[in-house]
């Protein structure tokens, strides 16, 4: 079955523009590298987001992205567990897959296949690396059982939530060296 029979809503992230009469919005953004392994992480926008931004480009529980440029890495797609009370901006280099028609497909068990065959699949009959919204919509997707597709997951989820710890652990790490070097050039000032 194609994404398009199987999600009411398939379209494309916001493009971020600054509106300077509006004020700032408490928001972070999604980026490409923060996608991968079906794990989606998010953080500050280095410069405030002063623009209005309809509610449908906030990430909300269930939604699996897809980059519109995979990397030779991964497909940098994502799904949406779950989500704080933060506004999580989803931007234009995303596609949203949004809302089901049918209770027969798991969204988990959706963004995990495209994450490994169907964007892949995808890939083999195109020229160039950019994704257009038709052909999202064209990719297909086994049709297994619901029950299948559950106990895959139950699988899935202590491996993501472990690759998601890995990935905190080395943002933090990074995010540590980034501050010592910074101190040692005001130190050296």
């Amino acid at each position: 079955m194609r994404l398009k029979d199987i999600f009411k809503d398939i379209y494309k992230g916001v493009r971020i523009e600054t509106d300077n009469s509006q004020e700032p919005l408490d928001a972070y953004v999604i980026e490409t590298k923060d996608v991968e392994a079906c794990g989606i992480n998010y953080t500050k926008p280095e410069e405030p987001i002063k623009m209005k931004i309809k509610d449908k480009y906030f990430l909300r529980k269930d939604d699996i992205i897809i980059a519109s440029i995979p990397s030779q890495a991964t497909n940098h797609v994502g799904y949406c567990s779950e989500i704080e009370n933060e506004k999580v901006i989803i931007k234009k280099n995303f596609f949203i897959l949004r809302n089901l028609y049918k209770d027969n497909y798991n969204p988990e068990f959706i963004a995990e296949y495209l994450e490994y065959f169907g964007i892949e699949e995808a890939k083999k009959n195109k020229s160039n690396n950019s994704f257009a919204t038709i052909e999202i919509e064209e990719i297909e997707i086994p049709e297994i059982p619901i029950e299948k597709q559950n106990e895959l997951v139950s699988i899935f989820k202590p491996i993501n939530s472990r690759n998601n710890l890995y990935r905190k652990i080395i943002n933090n790490c990074n995010a540590i060296k980034k501050i010592m070097i910074l101190e040692v050039i005001k130190d050296e000032k």
